[in-house]
């Protein structure tokens, strides 16, 4: 078998991963509305895999709390939820806090990419537009990404998941202030 040259291996990323990302992806854009029952046959055929990955990803998201399965029963995605998206704000907000201090140890690509994203949603954010604040979330991620770090990127990814679906609940409290603080130190590094 040849050895490679490189000690660094080609990233690859698994599946149940892509499946993952892509039900979830649908499911914050509205695309899978809340409430909606989801059955394999229907994501095997709209994703082209099998039921293993389906079945994974579902299970994934269902402790990301954006899926409820009952055993049996049904399978469907979550209702939203203004406690919900409080809880996990609080933990997401820490997680970009020390993102933001530590911004100069990220790759200098990604707080780019993160600085320009911010400056796009700053004015959203100050005028308390949900889908600005959506963004915000996705900005701080990018700076994330650049950490190099697979943990915080995977916790960070589930939190923020559970954060932008259940944004849009009418009784959630969304630290306005927070966010436009967040906004305005990103668009800086």
């Amino acid at each position: 078998m040849p050895v490679p040259k490189s000690d660094t291996a080609a990233s690859r990323t698994l599946l149940r991963d892509q499946v993952t990302n892509s039900i979830r992806a649908a499911i914050i854009d509205g695309t899978l509305e809340p409430g909606e029952r989801l059955h394999d046959e229907s994501l095997i055929e709209w994703l082209g895999v099998s039921r293993t990955p389906i079945r994974e990803a579902l299970a994934s998201l269902a402790n990301e709390g954006l899926i409820e399965m009952a055993a049996n029963r049904y399978t469907r995605v979550a209702s939203l939820s203004g406690p919900a998206h409080d809880q996990a704000a609080m933990l997401l907000a820490a997680l970009h806090a020390w993102a933001i201090e530590h911004a100069g140890e990220a790759a200098a690509d990604a707080r780019k990419a993160a600085a320009a994203a911010a400056s796009k949603v700053t004015a959203g954010v100050d005028a308390h537009d949900v889908d600005a604040y959506r963004g915000l979330q996705d900005a701080v991620a990018a700076l994330i990404a650049g950490f190099g770090n697979p943990l915080y990127t995977a916790t960070e990814t589930a939190v923020r998941g559970r954060v932008k679906f259940h944004a849009p609940a009418a009784d959630a409290k969304i630290d306005w202030d927070a966010a436009v603080a967040t906004a305005g130190g990103l668009a800086k590094i």
